[in-house]
């Protein structure tokens, strides 16, 4: 009998370890939001060229390393992006490594930088810092890239610099336009999908903690209603109120599906 309860009582930690393990999820905020200007709404036949300043963070519910985000929609509303207005290269270029090819270098329309921890899949207390920089490249093509709505190559570096990442990284994602509405007002959404070298690089879990990025205001022409105007790559064409509306989805590896949101100006 002795032998017994031991038995049950051992499958009784066993199971609340598992159930504490379960019960972790992924947290998500979007911290940083801004951009210029802030007062014109703009319209879609008046177009105001505009930057954005974006960041969010992932955590955990239980102080673990996050579980892998592998799909992300990003969107501010009422900012419309016109990937014609500026030069482009293939995302074959984007993706040459260890450096992308010069023709994407007037291609660039931002950048910024990802903070991840990376571990073994079976120990998620394991944190091993990574941070990387980020260039966006207007791209011309790629996975889920049209002519019509265009999209930005994500290119991902590390430098020659182990106190920043332990593993060397030069790849890039395709990141497509889909034409959304938020608020009520049109809005471009970029859509991406984390390829398994960036998600589990060198057989490791690659958790991302906190993402900073700027799109820049950089300007060009492009046709609207039959007449040429200056827009910018994103170029505000309205918002609801006296804010606009950023929003983030986000899907783990787990399945789990959130959404973030904030607004700006604050």
């Amino acid at each position: 009998m002795r032998k017994l309860w031991i038995a049950v009582a051992a499958a009784a930690v066993a199971a609340l370890a598992v159930a504490g393990i379960a019960s972790a999820v992924n947290t998500y905020e979007v911290h940083i939001a801004s951009g210029s200007p802030t007062k014109p709404k703009g319209s879609l036949t008046a177009p105001v060229p505009s930057k954005l300043n974006f960041g969010y963070r992932v955590g955990d519910s239980d102080n673990l390393r996050p579980s892998v985000v592998t799909r992300y929609f990003i969107a501010a509303e009422g900012l419309k992006s016109f990937p014609k207005s500026r030069p482009t290269c293939t995302f074959t270029q984007a993706t040459q490594s260890p450096a992308y090819a010069r023709a994407c270098r007037a291609a660039i329309v931002g950048s910024g930088r990802i903070d991840n921890e990376a571990g073994a899949p079976n120990d998620r207390a394991q944190k091993l810092p990574c941070s990387v920089d980020l260039t966006l490249i207007n791209i011309s093509n790629g996975p889920g890239v049209t002519k019509k709505r265009g999209g930005m190559a994500i290119r991902i570096d590390t430098e020659d610099d182990t106190d920043r990442c332990p593993i060397q990284i030069h790849d890039a994602l395709a990141a497509p336009f889909f034409d959304v509405k938020i608020e009520g007002i049109p809005t471009s959404e970029l859509r991406f999908t984390v390829p398994d070298s960036l998600a589990h690089p060198s057989g490791l879990d690659n958790a991302v903690r906190v993402v900073v990025s700027t799109v820049n205001k950089v300007t060009g022409k492009v046709k609207i209603k039959g007449q040429n105007r200056t827009v910018g790559y994103y170029s505000a064409v309205g918002r609801k109120g006296a804010k606009r509306t950023v929003r983030v989805t986000f899907v783990a590896e787990t399945g789990q599906r959130s959404t973030a949101t904030t607004t700006y100006p604050k």
